[in-house]
């Protein structure tokens, strides 16, 4: 009888092994609460911009690889545009669009490449480890059909971040910079909702080819690209600085 029930057991096992996904693509929503990234002098904006930016991304990863990508969408004037309190109407444009992440979390590189201006450039790096503790009080919770645990740490300008990864997802990748976990984080809220990523559609199958590094652009160095972003953009406590182009009215 005890024979029969460890018998039992490997199978169970092994079927429980089998039904881990390892390779597959997960679309994701990333939702920018633009009023609360505004300094404290610039409350004024807020009747002059959106409150929030909202955006789409896709992970494609296979085994211990993943390259993290925007998805391109037609998008309305209106939904980046708000009116002042003259009736202008002001227009908020988003750089990055060709932004891609490579993560190799075998060899813990990243090959990333980043768009400013006309130009693209390639940052190659090792991965940038984010200090997690996972949250064993923290319960659990299924997003999309995935029972996901509970993770909080901090991003690397020192915001607080909340993750939800699942480990019936074994690649240990996630949106954006946000990986390192036993599985796959599915969804992370920065700053008490200043920034959430959560997934849209998590697809089984994808093409293991598409899953390479970046290659089209002059390579630079981190530092570098920071100090021309800092020039171009502005950063105020790490974070670019938001400018807004009115159109219309006198």
């Amino acid at each position: 009888m005890k024979k029969t029930f460890l018998i039992i057991t490997g199978i169970l096992l092994v079927g429980a092994a089998r039904a881990q996904m390892n390779e597959g693509k997960i679309i994701y929503e990333r939702k920018i609460n633009l009023h609360k990234r505004l300094p404290p002098d610039q409350e004024n904006m807020k009747n002059m911009i959106p409150q929030f930016n909202i955006s789409k991304a896709e992970l494609l990863f296979a085994e211990n690889e993943s390259i993290y990508k925007n998805v391109q969408e037609d998008q309305d004037i209106r939904e980046t545009a708000g009116e002042g309190d003259n009736g202008n109407r002001v227009f908020m444009r988003f750089g990055g669009a060709d932004d891609e992440t490579y993560k190799n979390y075998a060899t813990r590189k990243s090959i990333e490449q980043r768009e400013l201006g006309p130009r693209k450039y390639i940052i190659e790096d090792s991965l940038r480890a984010i200090n997690w503790k996972l949250d064993e009080t923290g319960g659990t919770k299924t997003i999309k059909g995935y029972e996901c645990k509970k993770a909080v740490g901090k991003t690397p300008q020192g915001a607080n971040a909340i993750a939800w990864y699942t480990e019936q997802i074994s690649c240990p990748g996630g949106p954006d910079i946000f990986g390192g976990l036993p599985g796959m984080i599915l969804e992370v809220n920065i700053n008490e909702d200043e920034i959430v990523y959560t997934p849209i559609d998590i697809i089984s199958k994808m093409d293991k080819k598409l899953v390479k590094a970046p290659s089209n652009g002059k390579k630079i160095t981190r530092k570098d690209f920071q100090k021309m972003m800092e020039e171009q953009f502005g950063v105020e406590d790490g974070k670019p600085v938001i400018r807004i182009q009115r159109f219309g009215g006198d």
